[in-house]
This record gives structure tokens, C-alpha cells and sequence, in this order.
């Protein structure tokens, strides 16, 4: 029974695609992060931090290519929120990145796993925000607990959670355990670092 329900492939890729898209996101963030004292993974592996974060990428991708090729897509799309506005090196700005990755995204993947995939980053991101509101404020950066709320920010991440959910099917519960267990244990080191 609990075979039926729980893919340890679909577990393993998307434990995979958190590391990439965790990876990406503390290259981009590095300025910020060392700006407020966080621990930062290009700390660690230097310049070559964009090039593991591909070979971890194409690993969780040969294993299970929709899904997180939609994870990726969709927290790539969900990214560019906070510059909307803001022209690109692509000369597009963050909204229209945002929508071209999602209709990428669902052509490629289709568009339950694109749907999915976006419900289900958007209510990480949106819990993060929330955890992470006085770090980021500390470095200056606004974002979405901020701008709406605490209240309303986890209504939201609630309703996407609820939306992957329906969504989802039988995705939904092997990437909740992946994304539990990964972002529990980046916070267990984060917190263990803080203290030694």
C-alpha cells in the first residue's frame, strides 16, 4: 500500500530539483545574504555553484522531466514577482519572463503538472517569505509577507497547497515529503551553524 502511494523516484527528483533551485537562488541572493550574515552556498562552492546547480538540475530532470522541469519553470516564474517591472538582460521584463516560463512550462510538461508545480512553489515561497520577513527587511528586500500581509500570505499558501493537492494527485504527497524533508534539514543546518 504504501508503495502505491509513495514514488521514491518522484521523492528523489524533486529532493534533486530543491538543491538546483536552492543553489540558484544563493548565487543570486549572495550580495543579500552576506549583506545580513546568512549562510550562503557560494560560500562553500565558489564560482562553480551555478555549474553544480545544472549537473544536480539534469540529474533531477533525467529522472522525472515533467515534473521538474515544471518545478524549476514554475520557480523561475515565481522568481521574477519581485521585479515585475524590472528589464532583463533578455530585454523582457520580469512579467513577461514570468508568463513565458509558464506557458513553457505547459507546453512542455502539460498543464496539470505546470499548474501543480506553480500552486505548489508559490505556497513555498509564500511560507519562506514569512519565516524569513526580518531577514530579508534587514537587507532591504520586500517580500510578499511585506507587501500582503503575514494573514494573507498564508491564506494564499494555504489555497495553493489546497489547489497542488487537487491538482496534483498522486505527485502531490512524494514532493510534499521531498520538499519537507529538504527544507527542514536547510534549516536545521542553517540553525545548527548559527549556534556552533
Amino acid at each position: 500500500m504504501w508503495l502505491e502511494i509513495f514514488d521514491l523516484v518522484t521523492f528523489v527528483s524533486v529532493i534533486l530539483c530543491a538543491a538546483a533551485i536552492k543553489m540558484t537562488d544563493d548565487y543570486l541572493d549572495y550580495d543579500q545574504d552576506k549583506a545580513v550574515g546568512s549562510y550562503n552556498l557560494t560560500l562553500l562552492l565558489g564560482k562553480g555553484l551555478p555549474v553544480y546547480a545544472m549537473l544536480v538540475l539534469g540529474l533531477a530532470v533525467n529522472l522525472n522531466p515533467p515534473l521538474c522541469l515544471a518545478l524549476f519553470l514554475a520557480s523561475y516564474g515565481i522568481g521574477m514577482f519581485h521585479d515585475l517591472k524590472l528589464c532583463f538582460p533578455s530585454k523582457l521584463t520580469g512579467f513577461q519572463e514570468c508568463v513565458i516560463s509558464f506557458l513553457l512550462g505547459i507546453g512542455l510538461c502539460g498543464w496539470r503538472t505546470m499548474i501543480f508545480a506553480f500552486a505548489f512553489t508559490l505556497a513555498i515561497q509564500l511560507i519562506d517569505d514569512c519565516i524569513d520577513a526580518r531577514t530579508d527587511q534587514l537587507s532591504g528586500n520586500r517580500n510578499f509577507a511585506q507587501r500582503f500581509g503575514f494573514v494573507e500570505s498564508y491564506m494564499l499558501a494555504l489555497l495553493s497547497i489546497l489547489l497542488s493537492w487537487q491538482v496534483g494527485g498522486s505527485l502531490f504527497f512524494p514532493v510534499l515529503c521531498a520538499v519537507t524533508i529538504f527544507y527542514g534539514s536547510i534549516v536545521w543546518l542553517q540553525r545548527r551553524r548559527n549556534y556552533a
